[in-house]
């Protein structure tokens, strides 16, 4: 499966980036994971205009722990979504334009997070959630 996550702008503090960087690489062999930098919104919906499944970062979308999130991804892996694109917005969030392109509305929490942090958690997240598809210690039950 691919995962492209797409934000607007481009990752600026460097220990972000690398700690991102970090558990992208660590899904290398299992899942090939990228972030896609655009310059705003309207190139990001562009880009979007071919994905058969695209997930948009929202405060009001589910909610999930990571077993769940794991258990989410493992049933898009086994119901042949080949891709997956996550978008996620600037401060204000996404334009009406790729909420309507959605087609599931993830929450990290309810509490408001720069887009930099937010990254860095789904990076965490996810590297967990396939760390416990593939019965890997990472997390701990």
């Amino acid at each position: 499966m691919k995962i492209e996550i797409y934000i607007s702008g481009k990752i600026s503090e460097k220990p972000y980036r690398q700690l991102i960087d970090q558990y992208l690489q660590r899904l290398r062999g299992r899942i090939s994971a990228e972030i896609i930098s655009c310059r705003d919104s309207s190139e990001m919906e562009k880009r979007l205009r071919n994905h058969e499944y695209v997930i948009a970062f929202d405060e009001r979308g589910t909610e999930f722990d990571s077993m769940q999130f794991s258990s989410w991804i493992s049933s898009k892996m086994s119901s042949g979504v080949s891709s997956l694109a996550f978008c996620l917005g600037e401060a204000n969030g996404l334009p009406p334009a790729i909420r309507k392109k959605a087609n599931f509305f993830l929450a990290f929490s309810k509490f408001t997070l720069n887009h930099q942090l937010a990254l860095l958690v789904f990076a965490e997240q996810l590297y967990r959630a396939v760390s416990i598809l593939f019965n890997e210690p990472y997390h701990k039950q």
